[in-house]
């Protein structure tokens, strides 16, 4: 029987989280699916525990790389040998509630859409927070909407600011396989890949719809990619913010999106600061300083960064201005301390 979802996990090193995952997917309220799990070239258990789980559960299929080579490589597989006539995906260390993939499925099927998204909540060892969408449950994103209204919302918010943009954020969306054919996630860039895929996807919708719920568990914990050095940090931003760039300028819509493009460079630089100082950098203090400096000097980060006045910011937001402030004096040994003893994550 062809299944109706496929639902791709790509894991690594994942043999502590994995089982929590896949047991999450398999008690959705749905038979005719396939879990595609991607072991990528994990040194632990985790292909011995994904093939376990298959031998249990014919929904389960399992895939193996012999080296690590990325979850943009290990989804891309996944995708290929997807079945489904919709595509989800799930981290290895993450989970969803109950009914998660039904509900994405039917806003889909009920409102003739490409792409369903629901909200997440965030899993801190310090406790749950959840972070809600910004439209009401069941709402319609028509063609104007997903270009006006929610690429913008995904790019950056309209303001230099501490708060985050809607996450772009794989796992919380379904896709109608229409409109990932040709789509893949860009295997040089090997942080914050999601965005890209993401956009490119929705460009190609007639209509997204709104799960306001909050069905997908996002864990953050000490190995989170996100909250550990990445040497990926930041030629993998620079060329996602390159090929949105060409992206939205295919659909007309780079004049549109050029504020909110603009600030998300700006985080990006800070982003890149404060990844040279999270746990598992390989720079003592004093190189730290040197390499933070360099970035501050490089060209992305001085186009970022000129002529942008930090007056407004600094009555709206004086911590974000200062940080801009002394990322644009580069400053970096103040930078180097706030951000190794002072603030500790992104």
């Amino acid at each position: 029987m062809t299944p109706r979802l496929s639902v791709v996990a790509p894991a690594y090193n994942a043999a502590d989280t994995l089982g929590y995952c896949l047991d999450s997917l398999l008690a959705q309220e749905m038979r005719d699916m396939e879990v595609l799990v991607v072991d990528d070239g994990s040194t632990d258990s985790t292909l011995a525990l994904a093939e376990a789980y298959a031998a249990k559960d014919a929904r389960v299929r399992v895939f193996g790389f012999a080296r690590n080579r990325g979850v943009s490589e290990a989804r891309n597989h996944g995708l290929e040998q997807a079945r489904g006539a919709y595509i989800g995906f799930c981290d290895a260390d993450d989970w969803v509630a109950p009914g998660m993939f039904a509900a994405l499925l039917r806003a889909v099927e009920d409102n003739d859409a490409q792409v369903s998204f629901c909200a997440v909540i965030k899993e801190y060892p310090s406790g749950p927070v959840e972070v809600s969408l910004p439209w009401p449950d069941g709402t319609v994103l028509d063609i104007a909407a997903i270009r006006n209204d929610l690429a913008p919302r995904m790019v950056a918010l309209d303001f230099d600011g501490e708060a985050l943009p809607l996450s772009g954020y794989t796992p919380r969306n379904l896709f109608a396989r229409e409109v990932l054919e040709g789509v893949s996630f860009r295997a040089d860039i090997h942080y914050a890949e999601d965005l890209l895929f993401i956009m490119e996807a929705l460009l190609r919708a007639r209509r997204a719809v709104v799960v306001g719920a909050p069905l997908y568990h996002y864990r953050f914990h000490g190995g989170s990619t996100t909250q550990r050095y990445s040497p990926h940090v930041p030629a993998s931003q620079y060329a996602s913010q390159a090929a949105l760039t060409q992206l939205f300028a295919r659909h007309g819509l780079a004049g549109a999106l050029a504020h909110r493009m603009a600030i998300r460079a700006r985080r990006n630089v800070l982003t890149a600061v404060v990844n040279l100082c999270l746990a598992g950098n390989p720079y003592r203090a004093f190189r730290r300083v040197g390499v933070i400096r360099e970035l501050l000097r490089s060209p992305e980060a001085r186009a970022a960064f000129r002529g942008v006045g930090l007056g407004a910011l600094a009555r709206r937001e004086p911590k974000q201005a200062l940080k801009y402030a002394l990322i644009r004096l580069r400053w970096a040994t103040p930078l180097m301390l706030l951000y190794s003893y002072v603030y500790k994550s992104r």
